[in-house]
């Protein structure tokens, strides 16, 4: 039987646990504890598609042809996107180490939107980075703030800029063949007509040169889609609130996890017990003697 001396005293250490979980998590949250506005699922929603901008990066690599001495040159074109999202209540602070690492990076601000007062802002940015930057800048904006999201996402470009490079290769043929009829004689209006067409494939070529424009190293970039809010600290209530909620959630977990390892301890070592008495306490069947002749007849003879 437990007496009450007993009772109180496992009372009393289950309370003293209970309060050193509570200060533990409670001294953490002082520390570390910051709520803005925000919930943890938010995710970037992306640039409207009026302003997004197309960044294409080159990857190239040579192999070992199948002949001796053969190289093989593999090109592809792709297109790279990460998105960030971010919390902060530092947010100047956070803006400077931000500004510090797009020019590190070498990056080019494509496209900015600041909105709101101190207190609940927000910037979406996006940024072109040098491939080669590409990785290093996008872990060191990751640690700045309070990481909400991350993603990233690769595309190929290769069949796209295959097939802009043979429409060029297309309009410069047609554009030679109209040039070549230049030579022939022909009617003004007939001669106007051609002008026009010269005059539209080389408006062709030149847009074209253009889009391909974005497809050369000198201008290969990756994109980096940057989403931050503010918020403002938490209230000490709020605190409170979570360490409460985190230290009831710790200690019975805690507490579960006593019970149930005594309870199997107890199975086993009844299990164990049992198993032991069975093969112990079994004892062979005792055997009558059996009855000689002068104990069979109960007569005897001199």
């Amino acid at each position: 039987m437990i007496t009450r001396k007993q009772l109180k005293m496992v009372v009393t250490l289950l309370l003293v646990l209970y309060v050193i979980i509570f200060a533990a998590r409670f001294g953490y949250d002082v520390f570390t504890f910051a709520d803005p506005s925000i919930s943890d699922n938010y995710y970037f929603p992306g640039p409207k598609s009026s302003t997004t901008t197309s960044n294409v990066a080159s990857f190239r690599k040579e192999y070992i042809g199948a002949t001796a001495g053969s190289v093989e040159v593999v090109e592809q074109k792709y297109e790279q996107i990460a998105s960030v999202t971010t919390k902060t209540i530092a947010f100047d602070e956070d803006m400077i180490k931000l500004n510090s690492v797009i020019e590190q990076a070498q990056a080019v601000v494509q496209t900015e939107l600041s909105q709101g007062l101190p207190g609940s802002r927000t910037l979406t940015r996006v940024i072109g980075v040098k491939p080669q930057y590409f990785d290093g800048c996008l872990e060191e904006i990751k640690d700045i703030g309070m990481l909400i999201s991350i993603s990233s996402q690769k595309t190929d470009k290769t069949y796209e800029y295959r097939q802009m490079v043979a429409y060029k290769q297309e309009l410069e043929k047609r554009l030679e063949s109209y040039v070549s009829l230049r030579e022939r004689s022909g009617s003004i209006q007939e001669m106007l007509n051609l002008e026009d067409k010269i005059i539209e494939v080389e408006s062709l070529l030149l847009q074209q040169a253009v889009d391909l424009g974005e497809y050369s190293d000198e201008n290969a970039l990756c994109t980096i889609n940057i989403l931050w809010h503010e918020g403002n600290p938490a209230s000490t209530a709020r605190i409170i609130w979570n360490s409460f909620k985190w230290t009831n959630l710790c200690y019975f977990a805690i507490l579960a996890g006593i019970i149930f390892i005594c309870m199997a301890a107890v199975i086993i070592v009844k299990t164990y017990l049992f198993l032991v008495r069975i093969l112990t306490s079994s004892s062979p069947i005792d055997e009558k003697p059996e009855k000689t002749d002068e104990e069979e007849s109960p007569l005897s003879f001199s």
